[in-house]
């Protein structure tokens, strides 16, 4: 699910096998999730856990029940939850609406605890863990159902083709950010560095990336930072020092408070557990 190893927030899905519309899989996780987007339908299905899911730099904290709705080109990411979270997340891809005159509908991002539409989640994914054609064509009337249920209870606004230019104008600007601190994030940082890189004033920069993101930019820089030291140290020998100078950390017990905040363990415990794996 994270998305560090791409130089921008944009996330591509690849297509499904004889392009299928939709995808269900059920997913864990504990750690974080950096800000990404997607031209998909993402739906978010709590089973169990707590953790905080930001939308359109809004957050909200999840339990089992919740459902998360994230439309197409909305950001969104995942807090450090310090448990174990599981969920399902289904994909719609927009091929699905292709014979529905439904552009421009944004669902409501968050629904609560709804058990109709978990209850139609469970059941496509049942569909998917039984496979065949028969069950093919059932999770194909299930997500036709279950977006026919969203749509009828649910519906935020519909997006002018103004708005949506717009938004994407934000999103490509958004991207340019992420990708400089992908590139640079092992320099020293500064949010007039990064309000630099969409001329921007700090301070508008500062505000525009709190409303996309949820987070500062430096709250950002930093959960980039260590999300990359954690790969450092699953894959490769360097020591904790060089990795942490390497991350952009001049100060390596710094490093590690950070790292533990993140992470709910030292970089050496983290470097253990993934060794065992």
């Amino acid at each position: 699910m994270s998305n560090i190893d791409k130089i921008s927030g944009y996330e591509t899905i690849p297509p499904q096998a004889k392009n299928f519309p939709i995808k269900i899989r059920k997913y864990g996780i504990s750690g974080g999730v950096t800000p990404h987007w997607h031209e998909h339908l993402e739906m978010l299905f709590f089973l169990s856990g707590h953790t905080s899911v930001i939308v359109n730099g809004k957050t909200v904290k999840v339990s089992p029940g919740d459902v998360i709705v994230v439309n197409g080109t909305e950001v969104h990411s995942f807090l450090y939850a310090g448990e174990l979270t599981e969920y399902l997340c289904l994909i719609i891809y927009p091929k699905f609406f292709s014979d529905i005159d439904a552009e421009g509908t944004l669902i409501e991002n968050y629904l609560g605890h709804d058990a109709t539409a978990l209850g139609y989640a469970k059941s496509i994914y049942d569909a998917y863990t039984e496979g065949g054609a028969v069950n093919a064509m059932r999770q194909k009337s299930l997500a036709y159902a279950l977006m026919s249920y969203l749509t009828e209870n649910y519906v935020a606004e519909r997006m002018t083709e103004q708005r949506r230019q717009r938004r994407t104008a934000a999103l490509d600007r958004l991207d340019s950010v992420l990708e400089y601190v992908s590139l640079h994030h092992g320099e020293p940082l500064t949010t007039r560095d990064l309000a630099a890189v969409c001329y921007l004033s700090e301070s508008q920069f500062c505000r525009f990336f709190k409303s996309a993101t949820g987070k500062s930019a430096l709250e950002y820089v930093s959960e980039y930072r260590i999300e990359r030291a954690a790969v450092l140290l699953s894959n490769t020998d360097l020591s904790i020092s060089e990795i942490a100078a390497g991350v952009g950390f001049l100060d390596q017990n710094y490093f590690s408070r950070i790292f533990k905040r993140h992470k709910g363990m030292t970089p050496k415990e983290y470097r253990a557990s993934s060794t065992k794996e």
